[in-house]
């Protein structure tokens, strides 16, 4: 056996030349000098250091309760939304029990933005059109939709596409979309009363995905995809927008990220996507049919559609492109199939888990609407407990779960707190939220049986419906909220007339299958859109015939 000696002369010899060696590297001509490395590192080091102190010591939100390190850099949301997944509405929640006696009304959740939970506090942040309302620039990023309407970040420029569509979400128009809806739910129907017969259990919100989806799609274009017919009731399109979905946050802390993936090529997206890929060729089935409909010869065919008000409306035709009318339309979708699949289906949990509500239901339709066949949008505009119903059902489990966002550009957000007796000045520019579930679960609102389904405290106290926001609120909210009520009514009262509640009896029922709230229902993610726990198969229906 033998032994290496080192030489500590040949040692320290050995490490000067190594220091001599990367010397010459940095002062060589063509490298950057080592001074000059330097300088940039201490310009970077004392930016940030300034950065810091500004935000923490220096800004108008510095005296605005919330964790240092969430008033100090955005990565403090990103590692709850993107390492966690879709987290920090839960941390938020937590954030206000932490600085407040029961629920700390206000809190700075990012260097530039406040969130409250105060009921009271609503119309405030969300007014109405008289004043100038914007929204922060990276909201289009997350949306997926950056030239959608509900993306869009001037107020003014908002004002007038929405102008444009107003008047084909107005109850008269949805009055007249009644034979398609209509159409779509008798398809509906069938299916369900084929998997009676066959005695299936059902993931009933795949039906109502596919049936919405066919609708708003129909109402939009002219025609439709068809998903309720299909056997698997278009599962591979709705598995690809979840994705989509999944990635919001990601776009949000990547801005452009989202204009790069949609402007893919098909079959890059085939390569680097997959999963994506159904949705693309949704994406260019709606552009394709924008152009069709805007070259077409025949003048009824634009009649036929929701872009007939901004095809013939007064906006420039920057604002007329392929590009952005598939935008408004993916946003249309979106919002029209998922966020009314997900109220009905939380909205049938809740009636099957409570068969004493179905009861009352049953009676106000039976009374109103003698025969199936004569159901109309007429006739469930004037039901109260259907209509109590929806919202109670909307409240529990709004459709879309983010934070509603909003800019006041020109002048001050002004804020006393009740609890600490301290006023608090958000200066113009500054992004100011709240959560429709933290709202509608807010205990000075709602009581403390908040959580509970009961649809009779809107019928109790009508004053309610100032602390809702399951539509958003102010001159920015829902388009469709006229349309979604109408659709869930019609969607609730087609069931319910033909089916009851399974508990021991023969005929057409409906019987919960394997299904929890807390696992199935419940949000445990917010991706804009609410995820419940994963692995979760939703709302799981046992169909008798």
């Amino acid at each position: 056996m033998s032994f290496n000696v080192i030489d500590d002369n040949n040692s320290s010899h050995s490490i000067q030349k190594i220091r001599n060696g990367l010397k010459h590297l940095v002062h060589h001509e063509g490298y950057w000098s080592y001074d000059i490395f330097v300088a940039l590192s201490t310009v970077v080091f004392a930016y940030w250091i300034t950065l810091i102190s500004y935000r923490s010591l220096f800004s108008p939100l510095s005296k605005i309760p919330g964790p240092w390190l969430a008033g100090v850099t955005y990565y403090y949301e990103a590692f709850y939304e993107v390492w966690l997944g879709g987290q920090y509405f839960k941390r938020v929640t937590q954030l206000h029990r932490k600085y407040g006696d029961r629920e700390g009304p206000i809190v700075r959740i990012t260097p530039d933005e406040v969130h409250w939970n105060d009921p009271s506090f609503i119309d405030e942040i969300y007014p109405g059109p008289s004043r100038k309302t914007n929204k922060p620039l990276w909201f289009a990023e997350r949306t997926g939709t950056p030239s959608s309407i509900a993306s869009i970040p001037d107020h003014s420029l908002h004002r007038r596409r929405r102008n444009a569509l107003n008047a084909y979400f107005s109850i008269a128009s949805v009055r007249r979309l009644e034979p398609i809806m209509k159409t779509f739910m008798n398809k509906m129907i069938k299916r369900m009363e084929q998997s009676g017969k066959d005695e299936e259990v059902v993931q009933i919100h795949r039906l109502f995905r596919a049936c919405a989806s066919d609708i708003i799609t129909m109402y939009a274009f002219g025609e439709c995809l068809d998903y309720t017919d299909k056997p698997d009731y278009g599962s591979s399109y709705f598995q690809a927008t979840d994705w989509f979905f999944r990635l919001t946050h990601v776009f949000g802390q990547m801005p452009g990220l989202v204009n790069r993936v949609q402007r893919m090529p098909a079959w890059l997206i085939r390569v680097l996507a997959p999963f994506l890929s159904p949705l693309r060729y949704r994406q260019d089935w709606w552009i394709s049919r924008v152009r069709e409909i805007r070259n077409s010869p025949d003048p009824e065919r634009v009649k036929t559609t929701i872009f007939e008000g901004i095809f013939n409306s007064s906006l420039p035709s920057e604002e007329k492109t392929d590009t952005r009318m598939a935008s408004e339309a993916q946003l249309i979708v979106f919002a029209g199939e998922g966020t009314t699949a997900h109220s009905l289906t939380c909205c049938l949990y809740h009636l099957l888990a409570n068969p004493n509500e179905v009861r009352k239901l049953k009676v106000e339709l039976n009374t109103a609407i003698p025969r199936v066949e004569d159901l109309s949008v007429a006739h469930i505009d004037n039901l109260p407990y259907l209509g109590a119903i929806i919202q109670e059902a909307v409240r529990l489990h709004p459709g879309v779960m983010a934070r509603q966002v909003r800019v006041s550009p020109d002048v001050p957000v002004v804020y006393d707190d009740p609890r600490s007796q301290k006023r608090y000045v958000v200066p113009p520019g500054t992004v100011t939220s709240m959560s429709p579930l933290d709202t509608h679960m807010h205990p000075g609102a709602f009581g403390d049986d908040a959580y509970e389904f009961r649809p009779q405290r809107w019928i109790e106290d009508p004053k309610l419906k100032g602390s809702f926001m399951g539509f958003s609120r102010g001159a920015r909210n829902c388009i469709g909220m006229t349309l979604a009520r109408r659709e869930m009514a019609m969607t609730l009262a087609s069931i319910f007339l033909r089916y009851d509640v399974y508990q021991g009896q023969k005929g057409a029922t409906l019987e919960l299958y394997d299904t929890e709230r807390t696992r199935d229902i419940d949000a445990d993610s917010d991706y804009i859109i609410p995820v419940p726990k994963m692995g979760s198969m939703g709302l799981r229906v046992k169909i008798r015939s």
